[in-house]
Protein backbone atom coordinates (compact mmCIF):
# COMPACT_ATOMS: atom_id res chain seq x y z
CA UNK A 1 0.00 0.00 0.00
CA UNK A 2 2.87 2.40 0.79
CA UNK A 3 4.36 1.94 -2.70
CA UNK A 4 1.02 2.38 -4.45
CA UNK A 5 0.06 5.42 -2.39
CA UNK A 6 3.42 7.09 -3.01
CA UNK A 7 3.04 6.45 -6.74
CA UNK A 8 -0.44 7.98 -6.76
CA UNK A 9 0.68 10.97 -4.67
CA UNK A 10 3.44 11.77 -7.14
CA UNK A 11 0.89 12.26 -9.90
CA UNK A 12 -1.03 15.07 -8.15
CA UNK A 13 1.66 17.80 -8.43
CA UNK A 14 2.26 16.83 -12.07
CA UNK A 15 -1.41 17.27 -12.91
CA UNK A 16 -1.31 20.75 -11.38
CA UNK A 17 1.91 21.68 -13.21
CA UNK A 18 0.58 20.38 -16.54
CA UNK A 19 -2.30 22.86 -16.35
CA UNK A 20 0.13 25.79 -16.24
CA UNK A 21 2.28 27.42 -18.91
CA UNK A 22 5.09 25.33 -20.46
CA UNK A 23 7.78 27.22 -18.55
CA UNK A 24 6.22 25.95 -15.32
CA UNK A 25 6.59 22.27 -16.23
CA UNK A 26 9.63 22.32 -18.53
CA UNK A 27 12.26 22.63 -15.83
CA UNK A 28 14.54 20.62 -13.59
CA UNK A 29 12.13 20.65 -10.65
CA UNK A 30 9.32 19.05 -12.64
CA UNK A 31 11.82 16.69 -14.28
CA UNK A 32 12.76 15.47 -10.82
CA UNK A 33 9.13 14.75 -9.90
CA UNK A 34 8.60 12.96 -13.24
CA UNK A 35 11.71 10.84 -12.72
CA UNK A 36 10.60 9.77 -9.25
CA UNK A 37 7.07 9.03 -10.46
CA UNK A 38 8.32 6.96 -13.37
CA UNK A 39 10.70 5.14 -11.02
CA UNK A 40 7.71 4.23 -8.87
CA UNK A 41 5.65 3.27 -11.91
CA UNK A 42 8.16 0.94 -13.50
CA UNK A 43 10.46 -0.16 -10.68
CA UNK A 44 8.61 0.05 -7.38
CA UNK A 45 5.18 -1.11 -8.59
CA UNK A 46 6.99 -4.11 -10.07
CA UNK A 47 7.64 -5.21 -6.49
CA UNK A 48 3.87 -5.57 -6.20
CA UNK A 49 3.34 -7.31 -9.54
CA UNK A 50 6.24 -9.70 -8.86
CA UNK A 51 5.05 -10.58 -5.37
CA UNK A 52 1.31 -11.03 -5.81
CA UNK A 53 0.13 -14.24 -7.47
CA UNK A 54 -2.84 -12.68 -9.27
CA UNK A 55 -0.44 -10.88 -11.62
CA UNK A 56 1.08 -14.22 -12.64
CA UNK A 57 -2.21 -16.10 -12.92
CA UNK A 58 -4.34 -13.54 -14.77
CA UNK A 59 -3.84 -13.12 -18.46
CA UNK A 60 -4.50 -10.69 -21.25
CA UNK A 61 -4.95 -11.85 -24.83
CA UNK A 62 -2.77 -9.88 -27.22
CA UNK A 63 -4.02 -8.94 -30.71
CA UNK A 64 -2.17 -11.95 -32.17
CA UNK A 65 -4.15 -14.29 -29.87
CA UNK A 66 -1.19 -15.03 -27.58
CA UNK A 67 -1.87 -14.85 -23.86
CA UNK A 68 0.45 -12.93 -21.57
CA UNK A 69 0.31 -12.69 -17.79
CA UNK A 70 -0.22 -9.29 -16.26
CA UNK A 71 3.17 -9.71 -14.58
CA UNK A 72 4.95 -10.33 -17.87
CA UNK A 73 2.99 -7.54 -19.53
CA UNK A 74 4.06 -5.12 -16.85
CA UNK A 75 7.69 -6.13 -17.36
CA UNK A 76 7.32 -5.54 -21.10
CA UNK A 77 5.90 -2.08 -20.42
CA UNK A 78 8.91 -1.32 -18.20
CA UNK A 79 11.35 -2.49 -20.88
CA UNK A 80 9.49 -0.54 -23.56
CA UNK A 81 9.62 2.69 -21.53
CA UNK A 82 13.41 2.52 -21.44
CA UNK A 83 13.77 1.47 -25.07
CA UNK A 84 11.38 4.16 -26.30
CA UNK A 85 13.15 6.99 -24.49
CA UNK A 86 16.63 5.78 -25.44
CA UNK A 87 15.54 5.50 -29.07
CA UNK A 88 14.04 8.99 -29.07
CA UNK A 89 17.32 10.40 -27.70
CA UNK A 90 19.41 8.52 -30.28
CA UNK A 91 17.16 9.76 -33.10
CA UNK A 92 17.39 13.35 -31.83
CA UNK A 93 21.17 13.05 -31.69
CA UNK A 94 21.38 11.62 -35.22
CA UNK A 95 19.25 14.44 -36.61
CA UNK A 96 21.30 17.08 -34.77
CA UNK A 97 24.56 15.60 -36.06
CA UNK A 98 23.21 15.73 -39.62
CA UNK A 99 22.19 19.36 -39.09
CA UNK A 100 25.21 20.80 -37.34
CA UNK A 101 24.98 24.50 -36.61
CA UNK A 102 21.19 24.51 -36.90
CA UNK A 103 18.60 24.78 -34.17
CA UNK A 104 16.62 21.61 -33.60
CA UNK A 105 13.27 21.84 -31.84
CA UNK A 106 12.13 18.73 -29.99
CA UNK A 107 8.57 18.25 -28.83
CA UNK A 108 7.58 15.42 -26.52
CA UNK A 109 5.38 14.74 -23.55
CA UNK A 110 6.87 16.23 -20.41
CA UNK A 111 6.98 12.81 -18.70
CA UNK A 112 9.62 11.83 -21.29
CA UNK A 113 11.65 15.00 -20.93
CA UNK A 114 13.80 14.08 -17.92
CA UNK A 115 14.78 10.76 -19.49
CA UNK A 116 15.52 12.15 -22.94
CA UNK A 117 17.57 15.03 -21.53
CA UNK A 118 19.58 12.60 -19.41
CA UNK A 119 20.31 10.44 -22.45
CA UNK A 120 21.15 13.45 -24.64
CA UNK A 121 23.62 14.73 -22.05
CA UNK A 122 25.43 11.38 -22.25
CA UNK A 123 25.29 11.19 -26.05
CA UNK A 124 26.52 14.77 -26.63
CA UNK A 125 29.74 14.38 -24.64
CA UNK A 126 32.66 15.55 -26.78
CA UNK A 127 30.33 17.04 -29.40
CA UNK A 128 29.53 20.65 -30.14
CA UNK A 129 25.87 20.42 -29.19
CA UNK A 130 24.11 22.84 -26.85
CA UNK A 131 20.88 21.87 -25.09
CA UNK A 132 18.58 24.81 -24.39
CA UNK A 133 15.07 25.36 -23.15
CA UNK A 134 12.68 26.97 -25.61
CA UNK A 135 12.42 29.97 -23.31
CA UNK A 136 16.21 30.53 -23.14
CA UNK A 137 17.98 32.88 -25.53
Amino acid sequence: AKIHNKYKALLDPLIILASKSPEKFNNASTDSICAIRQYYQYKMLKKITNKRDEFATRFHTKPNGEKISYRDGYQLADDFWDLRNQTMAKNIMQISEKNQGKKIVVLCGFMHRYYILSELRKLKEGKNIILKEFYEK
